[in-house]
């Protein structure tokens, strides 16, 4: 047996043994190590036969799950596992980078829909238990009424406006997943075309423009709720892609680019700002895009 046939997967394992033990050490980190996770077995999918790298998941799954727990060995299957197999393959297969990256986000909310579901069942979590821990937790330093009466509300609306926070989440994470698993390819040497520059994103304004006002009127309805959701998030990335346009004429900054994004976080206005910015340009077309829908 030559070991130099097993390089690249046991590469790929040691990776995902190193990621998964940084995000159980180090939480803070979390968020990085959901972008990164894919990228190995992403990679793995261009050298290998999908019979081999469904072993190496396999393999970590196992690892993972003796070391880590068993929900992440579950999640080293049904979610980054499945992701960057997804994602390696449809770019094996020479989909268009629109597809390749519309596929990340669809496979990635299938796959935290799956590990929410799934591990809420084997940790036993209900609405109830959760709304208990909570008024437990906070009845001591204010009216316990009136404690359970906010939390009761805030539960059933997190409950309420769940998929509209399940989409936004997979949405950034598997446009993250998609770009940086693209870009370690093309390092590593294989010519992958990725899809436009942020700078470059639009989205159809008539849909988008349609569907917010005819879910604002409709809020009362938990569809329309999170479809309004969702909507003004896609206006919030076309206000982004239209801030990051204009920072690229200016200069290429990562300092700076970096800073603005820092404050989207921190500052609540920035969002709002950029949400009107999005829908403005969907009508207005401040960068001039030849190529913008009408």
């Amino acid at each position: 047996m030559d070991i130099r046939n097993y390089k690249d997967s046991i590469r790929t394992l040691a990776y995902i043994i190193l990621l998964t033990a940084v995000n159980y050490f180090i939480p803070f980190l979390s968020m990085a190590v959901m972008i990164l996770w894919p990228v190995p077995i992403v990679y793995l999918v261009q050298k290998k036969e999908s019979n081999a790298v469904i072993m190496v998941i396999v393999i970590a799954a196992l690892i993972n799950g003796f070391l880590f727990g068993t929900v992440m060995g579950l999640m080293t299957v049904i979610g980054f596992g499945l992701v960057g197999f997804v994602i390696g393959n449809v770019i094996k297969e020479g989909l268009s980078p629109l597809k390749t990256l519309i596929t990340a986000v669809i496979t990635v909310i299938i796959s935290q829909a799956l590990i929410f579901y799934v591990s809420s069942g084997m940790l036993n979590l209900n609405y109830q238990t959760l709304l208990q821990q909570a008024v437990e937790s906070l009845s001591s330093e204010f009216d316990q009424q009136s404690v359970e009466q906010l939390v009761t509300a805030q539960m059933s609306l997190i409950r309420m406006i769940f998929p509209a926070l399940l989409a936004v989440s997979a949405t950034v994470t598997g446009i993250l997943n998609y770009y940086v698993s693209a870009w370690y390819l093309r390092r590593r040497g294989l010519n992958i075309e990725l899809y436009k520059a942020v700078s470059s994103w639009y989205f159809p304004r008539w849909i988008v423009s349609i569907l917010i006002v005819i879910s604002l009127l409709l809020t009362s309805n938990p569809i329309f709720l999170n479809i309004n959701i969702f909507m003004f998030f896609l206006a919030f990335l076309q206000g982004f892609s239209v801030l990051m346009y204009y920072l690229s004429t200016k200069g290429n900054s990562f300092l700076l680019k970096s800073f603005l994004i820092f404050l989207i976080f921190i500052f609540p206005p920035v969002p709002i700002i950029l949400i009107l910015l999005g829908m403005l340009d969907m009508w207005f077309n401040f960068r001039k895009q030849t190529n913008q829908p009408g």
